[in-house]
């Protein structure tokens, strides 16, 4: 364990507005949560020299006053971390379609994860954070499977980051996220009236299964497009929640897994689009639209994959 030195804490313009406790925890690494309750009991911990608790709002301008803290001691990153992100965010550099004081959104190419986990030694986040080392609270907004590409929103501030969060937990059409995929076999429709799903889906593992009786709300729209080639079709979808997998189960629940899914999709189907040079899953996040808080809307897309065309031949 490391122990901080006392120190006062000013709550800055995009730090306000959070709870006390979460905020301190951001600018303080490593302190148990348990140990700042118990420092606010006994008013070792204090706003503007008042005692506080623990969910009280931030505003902006606040004195924190801090202690000596007992820390946990960082992991240093596994080896080859730096080198990786390194060597993503230069690849990355050429997929950022939109940046601003607040945000930027990145095209994600398929099979780039978005964050390290197993096996994965730098994801989008790393990698951008190399890219913009100046920007010192740069998080995801919102998570795309490894698999998926398309548009990811990267927030550069945490009151841009708990708007958007809010927006994504509301639910509805706040934020209207579109993706493009191609699924096996001729689906019935047009492109005028959509199909509107709503199929509970449960977690189980790695994976999310249909649940009509214990299942979360979950709701998909889909557009049919046109025909992909001669067995697979063209279709727009637009989430309005965001369970683990839903399009891709949803899709599945159909009858019309996405063509190069390896967990929900159709072997016969993958193994064709293989043999095509398609050895991606077929979906890509198109489209966003996205309100921002001063009142303003962020429209963003992002054309599909170019290697999507070769099934069409």
């Amino acid at each position: 364990m490391n122990h901080s030195e006392p120190q006062t804490l000013i709550v800055s313009d995009s730090q306000a507005d959070r709870r006390l406790d979460k905020y301190i925890r951001s600018q303080v690494k490593g302190v148990p949560a348990t140990v700042l309750f118990r420092l606010m009991r006994t008013k070792q911990i204090t706003v503007n020299g008042a005692k506080c608790k623990p969910d009280q709002r931030t505003v902006a301008g606040d004195k924190v006053r801090l202690p000596a803290l007992e820390v946990a001691r960082a992991k240093p990153p596994p080896a080859g971390d730096r080198k990786a992100a390194e060597q993503l965010a230069r690849r990355l550099s050429r997929h950022i379609v939109f940046e601003d004081g607040d945000l930027l959104v990145v095209n994600k190419p398929a099979n780039i994860a978005v964050h390290v986990g197993s096996g994965v030694k730098a994801g989008v986040i790393e990698a951008l954070r190399v890219l913009r080392p100046k920007e010192k609270e740069l998080e995801l907004a919102h998570r795309l499977d490894k698999e998926t590409s398309g548009l990811l929103i990267v927030a550069k501030n945490s009151k841009m980051l708990r708007h958007l969060q809010e927006l994504l937990r509301t639910g509805g059409e706040d934020i209207q996220r579109y993706y493009l995929a191609v699924v096996a076999g001729g689906v019935k429709g047009t492109g005028r009236q959509p199909q509107r799903i709503e199929v509970p889906l449960r977690k189980t593992g790695a994976a999310t299964v249909v649940d009509r009786r214990a299942g979360q709300r979950a709701e998909t729209k889909m557009w049919v497009k046109k025909p992909w080639g001669t067995a697979g079709t063209l279709v727009e979808v637009q989430l309005l929640t965001g369970r683990k997998h839903q399009i891709r189960v949803h899709l599945q629940h159909l009858g019309h897994p996405i063509i190069g899914d390896s967990r929900y999709g159709n072997p016969a189907a993958n193994r064709a689009a293989g043999e095509k040079g398609v050895r991606m899953l077929m979906l890509h996040a198109c489209r966003l639209v996205v309100p921002l808080p001063d009142g303003e809307v962020l429209d963003v897309h992002a054309p599909m994959p170019p290697a999507w065309n070769k099934l069409r031949g």
